[in-house]
């Protein structure tokens, strides 16, 4: 009953607004809407994670699961009628940490295009090295996202990754896949995490944010202008 009350209220704010569901979310996601963020208890959860993550006490094996979960936290169980989550999916070459596809609830509600930077399904890693990802390990990755035809890929690296500058190192590999293939690797770091633990973001937030700034980044049209010889050496080649 209070489900059918709830939707009957929707129904008339949306019919209110002129809006559709689909436009709906739209307008969340646009809005940085708090809507996106988890629910208070899967937040608390979210930060006893992380904590323990910080701790110096625990070892790096569990440290791994638990940077894991909180990955799971992100995309699944904190936003479980949006995504599904899948862990250590084998394919008949590779082991891949963590594969999030969009629900079917998703899909019905046109999530799926209100996000579009997502895709129908993308592939997380997590890499608690002592260190920050070096490039070796962005290659391998990179192709693991090439052969499962995935054009997202969430690398969760609680130390970031290597590159001091734009085009260097782990860094400039990224820019440069992104460049070359539209393959787009977007790293998360503890900074990071830490921002959605203090619920000055959400995980779609954070995303969007980092594929718009890689994407305004490698765009170099802006340096393309009509060469004045084009219309002579295009009546020569023809």
């Amino acid at each position: 009953m209070t489900n059918n009350k709830t939707l009957q209220k929707l129904d008339k704010f949306l019919n209110e607004e002129g809006l559709n569901a689909f436009e709906l979310i739209q307008l969340i996601g646009e809005c940085k809407s708090s809507l996106l963020n988890m629910s208070d208890e899967n937040a608390q959860r979210f930060d006893a994670i992380y904590e323990k993550l910080c701790s110096q006490e625990i070892a790096k094996e569990e440290k791994g699961g638990l940077l894991e979960d909180l990955t799971a936290m992100l995309f699944w169980t904190g936003h479980a009628r949006l995504f599904e989550c899948r862990r250590n999916c084998r394919t008949s070459t590779n082991e891949i940490d963590v594969q999030i596809n969009w629900t079917q609830q998703a899909r019905l509600a046109g999530t799926v295009s209100a996000f579009p930077c997502f895709g129908e399904s993308f592939l997380c890693e997590c890499k608690n090295y002592s260190g920050k990802v070096d490039v070796t390990y962005v290659g391998k990755f990179y192709s693991l996202l090439k052969v499962s035809h995935m054009k997202l890929g969430i690398l969760i690296a609680w130390e970031g990754v290597t590159g001091r500058s734009a085009w260097t190192d782990s860094l400039g590999l990224i820019k440069k896949i992104a460049l070359r293939d539209e393959i787009f690797i977007i790293p998360l770091d503890k900074k990071d995490l830490g921002e959605i633990r203090k619920n000055t973001t959400n995980i779609f937030e954070l995303i969007y944010s980092k594929y718009q700034a890689m994407k305004c980044e490698i765009d170099y049209s802006q340096y393309v202008s009509r060469h004045e010889n084009e219309e002579e050496f295009s009546a020569n080649i023809s």
